[in-house]
């Protein structure tokens, strides 16, 4: 009876409760942060990488720099913030190292159906290609440091703190080049505008 108390207490466990478990060399809460973070990351890989079985990799490479990096873990922000951290490091390495990873796939039925759907009103379609490539290509014109602002988010989800910790920043200057960023993208699809 005693151990089932003892069981649930630990899967109660907070995050830091567990990391601190782990920091005085019990390695078995490690496999609970996983299996507690392993959706959410993965899901914030899947927003740039687009092929499963890289995005799983990158998960997992995720995990294993994060059990690597533990002690050096400063409770300052959320645990779940900081594995977002890591794993947009490993996203952003990913892509600059497979230049054709900045390109999302796009499989031969999506394609049929895409070209289906130019046959109902192929004007707009051409319009809402054009209005696409021009967001993709005012985007690409930003500073790397306002794309990064941006992409955790508006792309992530990411509030301004966690955005702001993952980054390495002050919030207010996260605030900053979003801001910024937001301008020179409006700027840039000026013409899209329907006013």
């Amino acid at each position: 009876m005693s151990g089932i108390i003892v069981a649930e207490k630990i899967t109660d466990s907070s995050d830091e409760a567990l990391i601190k478990q782990i920091l005085c060399g019990d390695k078995e809460p490690f496999a609970r942060l996983v299996i507690r973070h392993q959706q959410r990351v993965l899901r914030f890989i899947l927003k740039y990488e687009h092929n499963v079985d890289d995005a799983e990799d990158l998960a997992q490479e995720t995990f294993l720099q994060a059990f690597r990096a533990l002690p050096s873990f400063n409770y300052q922000s959320r645990f779940s913030t900081w594995l977002t951290g890591i794993a947009f490091n490993l996203i952003k390495n990913h892509i600059n190292r497979t230049p054709t990873k900045q390109y999302a796939h796009v499989d031969i039925d999506e394609q049929q159906e895409r070209i289906g759907a130019v046959a109902d009103n192929p004007v707009e379609e051409c319009e809402r290609s054009q209005m696409f490539a021009a967001m993709a290509q005012a985007f690409d014109a930003l500073p790397v440091e306002m794309r990064d602002a941006m992409a955790l988010v508006v792309s992530a989800g990411l509030s301004y703190d966690e955005a702001a910790t993952t980054l390495g920043l002050p919030v207010g200057t996260l605030k900053s080049r979003l801001c910024l960023a937001r301008l020179q993208l409006a700027d840039g699809l000026r013409e899209y505008r329907p006013y």
